[in-house]
């Protein structure tokens, strides 16, 4: 990829990781289990997508996409250790998820036969490994008495909130297609 993509993706990451972290607020506020949880978690979709695609570069979008949102918020509450490893782990620990998965032969590196049920694992490998990681690290630092609660809350929400971005691009994809006549 050339430089021009690479700041492309980038930005287009962060700015959709960011934009659906904002929706995510406002739509699902009362979802929420604790700081930094929820049981709907909408920009997991564009971790997926991003990381998967892109690799290193989405892995870095959604770090800034983070970022972004944390300094844009004047309640985030958190010292700057708990915060700043907690950013770095939203791109981070799906980028150690797609590694996982193609090691386990799981994915194909140019995402090529890909089916709905293995996309499916791939997106519980992905949900798994983030709400793992994060959790692990509120655990250590005292930020989350329940790590189990909040893991499965945090699992929770990944899974949902991927699925939906995924239904959401899929059935934009069919309209799309609908109205070009195909």
């Amino acid at each position: 990829m050339d430089f021009r993509r690479n700041v492309l993706v980038v930005a287009g990451t962060a700015l959709a990781y960011y934009v659906l972290f904002v929706l995510n607020q406002f739509l699902f506020s009362a979802l929420t289990f604790s700081a930094g949880t929820s049981w709907v978690f909408l920009p997991s979709g564009v971790c997926l997508f991003a990381i998967l695609l892109f690799a290193l570069w989405g892995a870095l979008g959604v770090v800034l996409g983070a970022m972004g949102f944390a300094l844009l918020q004047s309640n985030i509450g958190s010292d700057p250790l708990t915060l700043g490893v907690s950013i770095c782990l939203c791109g981070l620990a799906p980028l150690l998820a797609r590694q996982i998965c193609l090691g386990s032969a799981e994915l194909n590196a140019n995402l090529q036969g890909l089916s709905a049920t293995g996309l499916l694992r791939v997106a519980a490998i992905f949900s798994a490994v983030s709400a793992g990681l994060h959790q692990l690290w509120f655990a250590w630092r005292g930020v989350s008495d329940d790590i189990v609660g909040g893991l499965a809350a945090m699992f929770t929400g990944d899974m949902l909130g991927t699925l939906i971005v995924l239904y959401l691009v899929k059935m934009s994809l069919s309209l799309g297609e609908r109205l070009r006549g195909g």
